[in-house]
């Protein structure tokens, strides 16, 4: 008799948040958040635990995807507003945008700390069978009964 599969837990698509760790920044959240929502939607197919898993992986990936898009329309607004540098090497933020890009970067860094908690925590609590209970954004919503 040959050995039946393991039970589908959603575990992978919170295992795909660590490719936020490729040393390669900005690109790594982009790849890590992407995999997360791709792989964890096809979750959806397997029914059961793994469908509520991967959306919830999914949820995650779309609220991680959201930072490095808030930071590109901060960025682009501080260009606008900003002024020609006397030497003509750039751009000055204006003061206020100085601290709001400061923030968003610090803030960005707090983001990183967050993924490195969250594939930790979610890929231990999907491999033992449970639902992962971590908060994001609910873009998406899991299957009422966690069926197909």
């Amino acid at each position: 008799m040959p050995p039946s599969a393991p039970p589908r837990n959603g575990t992978v698509a919170w295992a795909l948040g660590f490719l936020a760790y490729v040393p390669i920044p900005f690109v790594n959240v982009l790849v890590a958040g992407l995999a997360q929502l791709v792989v964890g939607l096809r979750q959806r197919r397997h029914g059961g635990l793994a469908a509520v898993n991967g959306v919830r992986a999914a949820n995650w990936g779309l609220t991680q995807l959201c930072w490095p898009v808030l930071m590109l329309a901060t960025f682009a607004i501080g260009m606008l507003t900003g002024t020609p540098s006397p030497t003509g090497d750039g751009v000055l933020f204006t003061p206020v945008m100085n601290a709001l890009m400061f923030t968003m970067i610090g803030l960005f860094l707090v983001l990183g700390l967050a993924q490195l908690i969250y594939a930790i925590v979610g890929t231990v609590q999907a491999s033992k069978g449970a639902r992962v209970g971590l908060p994001a954004i609910p873009f998406l919503r899991a299957p009422r009964d966690g069926a197909r």
